[in-house]
């Protein structure tokens, strides 16, 4: 009888632990627009079943070549997205002033990373790249 309970524990465990993102929080998704000009203005979409998500924190960050030929990336900046989902965030100084000795930028990355609920909704994280030109 024990071990039959165990089974069934584990078989809950295993099945919670292959759907944590649904079972405990709301899907959502990024999209990455290309940046460009100068000021470099990066914009990043949060949406939810195709829906805006307001107040969302996410944060962009290069994407490059460093020095020994792996992948790296620094933060640029956070921005909070508004009613329209939109999170937007300028570099005055525009593509060179992202650039870093010894690497080479190829692009960025957005992140949405959220612990506590969000206007009542506890979202999923999500992330997406953009060009930058």
């Amino acid at each position: 009888m024990i071990r039959n309970l165990l089974l069934v524990l584990l078989a809950v465990a295993t099945s919670t632990v292959a759907t944590a993102c649904g079972a405990f929080c709301t899907d959502t998704a990024l999209e990455a627009r290309p940046a460009s000009g100068t000021p470099l203005v990066f914009e990043a979409v949060l949406t939810s079943d195709g829906s805006p998500v307001s107040a969302g924190r996410v944060a962009f960050y290069t994407r490059a070549t460093g020095p020994n030929g792996g992948e790296e990336g620094r933060l640029i900046a956070q921005a909070t997205s508004g009613s329209d989902g939109v999170a937007r965030h300028a570099v005055e100084g525009g593509k060179p002033a992202l650039d870093y000795p010894g690497a080479t930028l190829n692009g960025y990355k957005v992140t949405f990373d959220n612990l506590d609920k969000l206007n009542g909704v506890r979202y999923c994280s999500s992330t997406a790249e953009g060009s930058i030109s």
